[in-house]
């Protein structure tokens, strides 16, 4: 039997945060610089006549655009040489127990206290995003009572609404008027299906942006310096393209440092912290000052415009065709996709039947269809182009999480199941729906089982990756592996209000010990998880056979390896086994970050 080790079964907030102190901020390579005052939350105090409105926007349920605009013009109405005469005195907010003002567009308490502490909220105005832009038309802080999101918190809203706003209506709640959010925002389940409540990142994350590690920084899904960023992955994007990988990971790097920064990169905030933050090199920051001189990259407008790149991103965005495979296309002469289509004489939108190849056993008989998924080829890739390419709406991969946990129970009652991916990530559309799967004690070959059983009722079409399990080897004489793997190609059944269109799905089926990790592991982002393994290889952290109140420095060890499948000790191959997601945050000694705020690339 392998070696595991149990995590505490409680840990009480207050040692947890005690326990910290040894935890990621004194073993960062990096201290808190201190020629200056730390940005963040609390580096503006200025008198109370000219105290600027803070600002915390809460980014759930509004699109990547209106996030945009709401940073936008916070810029645009805060204090500082380049404000115009109509500025109205605001400041962007990163840490929500410091704002006046919280701006969203949820109106119920529960889906609120995924973000918030429902006793912070009562300590502040919340309001929807009308009071911003209602403000910038009447040149004033508007009165936060006209402007309620969520009825409980009316009397709350108005007593804590800055003075500067006056003191508000409280005979009017206005509500978002947004199409989008008045529709999802009637009820708290969406086709049935209800999102767990998710702790709020602690606090001092938010002043964290200066640490080496983006496991130890906070990143928004939009962030202030957005556009820098997406500039920067054109870099990066095309040298991954092109096999310039250590090249490529630098400027990864720098884009999750700049993700975390949570102010907008000016010329004043240029020299005096960016210069200094791990990652941005000196290549980096001639590209950020030629953002900041000319609002783009040169080189970067001259790859999108390129048409090898934008060659070779079309042919590797096709299953089957990796960067290397692009490349190949290229150099024979392929550019677009019609080039492709005639290059494996195949027709989008044509009889997928007619391009499968026929399934036979070495003997030459035909396999049934109903024995067997067929696998996905590079023809069929094509040939569903247009529908794998196409975004998943949230409310679609909730429909799909929905029928997978129904097939699941009728197949195998009991399971657990977790929406994972840029879905948990807090993204309004996905490239592909991923799901963590487990059960108390039949996970093991449950995977291959479901999706022959998903196969058989028509709701998986294709399989791209069906992998088994294989159990702990503390003497590493083989492969280990705690987690099963279907990659699968789905599509909904008929009925919903859905168009049948075919999704990648991703099921990910866990052993119970392995539940958490996976959770996390599939998470994302990509830059969040290199650095969470980066960090349990050289940090130290928390053993547990030892609890939170009796730790001390010799209670400390160096050497994890963390990965979806499970956190082990390198010394001796222990495995460790979490109760819960946030004890794996525990046990690595870092402070706990709740998965919208792990977006750590563009």
């Amino acid at each position: 039997m392998p070696q595991k080790r149990f995590a505490p079964t409680s840990w009480d907030s207050d040692q947890s945060s005690s326990s910290n102190t040894s935890g990621p901020s004194a073993t960062s390579t990096r201290a808190t610089p201190s020629k200056r005052p730390k940005l963040g939350p609390h580096y503006y105090n200025p008198a109370p006549s000219d105290r600027p409105i803070k600002v915390f926007l809460i980014q759930a349920k509004l699109s990547e655009q209106e996030v945009t605009n709401v940073y936008r013009i916070i810029d645009e109405h805060s204090l500082g040489d380049d404000a115009n005469d109509g500025a109205l005195n605001l400041q962007y907010c990163n840490n929500p127990a410091d704002a006046d003002i919280i701006l969203t567009k949820i109106s119920m308490r529960k889906r609120l206290e995924r973000h918030i502490p429902w006793q912070l909220a009562e300590k502040t105005a919340v309001v929807c995003p009308g009071w911003l832009m209602q403000s910038v038309k009447a040149k004033q802080p508007l009165p936060c009572g006209d402007f309620v999101v969520i009825k409980e918190l009316h009397g709350d809203t108005i007593e804590h609404c800055p003075h500067d706003c006056g003191t508000g209506n409280p005979g009017r709640i206005q509500l978002p008027s947004s199409p989008t959010a008045s529709s999802s925002e009637q009820d708290d389940s969406v086709n049935g299906f209800i999102p767990p409540i998710v702790k709020p990142t602690e606090p001092k994350v938010f002043d964290n942006w200066w640490a080496r590690y983006s496991c130890q920084r906070a990143s928004p899904l939009v962030c202030p310096n957005q556009n820098l960023a997406e500039e920067l992955h054109i870099l990066c994007r095309s040298r991954e393209l092109e096999g310039l990988g250590i090249n490529a990971l630098a400027y990864e790097r720098a884009i999750s440092i700049i993700k975390s920064y949570p102010e907008l990169i000016t010329k004043e905030t240029f020299s005096r912290d960016v210069m200094e933050l791990p990652g941005i090199g000196e290549k980096i920051q001639s590209k950020i000052h030629e953002f900041l001189k000319n609002g783009f990259i040169e080189e970067s407008r001259v790859i999108r415009q390129s048409e090898r790149y934008q060659a070779i991103t079309l042919f590797a965005s096709i299953y089957g065709i990796g960067p290397a495979n692009a490349r190949k296309l290229y150099d024979i002469g392929l550019r677009t996709f019609e080039d492709l289509e005639r290059y494996y004489d195949i027709r989008v939108g044509g009889d997928l039947k007619a391009i499968e190849p026929n399934m036979v056993t070495p003997n030459g008989k035909k396999i049934p269809p109903s024995t067997k998924i067929p696998e996905i080829t590079v023809k069929v890739g094509i040939a569903l182009r247009n529908e794998l390419d196409a975004p998943i709406p949230r409310e679609e991969v909730e429909a799909i999480y929905c029928e997978v946990m129904a097939q699941l129970n009728i197949l195998e009652p009991g399971c657990e199941a977790t929406i994972v991916g840029g879905y948990r990530r807090g993204k309004p559309r996905s490239n592909d729906v991923d799901i963590v799967i487990t059960h108390p004690t039949k996970a093991k070959g449950l995977c291959k089982r479901f999706a022959q059983h998903l196969y058989q009722a028509g709701l998986v079409t294709h399989i791209l990756h069906l992998s088994g399990f294989h159990a702990h080897d503390a003497l590493r004489t083989e492969h280990w592996d705690s987690l099963e793997k279907a990659l699968t190609v789905f599509i909904l059944p008929e009925g919903t209000k859905f168009k049948r269109t075919h999704r990648r799905l991703d099921l990910i089926f866990a052993m119970p010990e392995a539940y958490w990790t996976a959770v996390i592991g599939w998470s994302g982002s990509k830059m969040f998880e290199r650095d969470l393994r980066l960090y349990a290889k050289e940090e130290k952290y928390v053993d547990s056979a030892y609890r939170i109140e009796s730790l001390s420095k010799s209670h400390l060890r160096r050497g994890l390896k963390f990965d979806s499948s499970g956190l082990t000790r390198r010394r001796d191959s222990l495995l460790y086994v979490p109760r819960s997601e946030e004890e794996v945050f525990q046990i690595l000694g870092l402070d706990w970050i709740d998965p919208t705020m792990r977006n750590a690339d563009a």
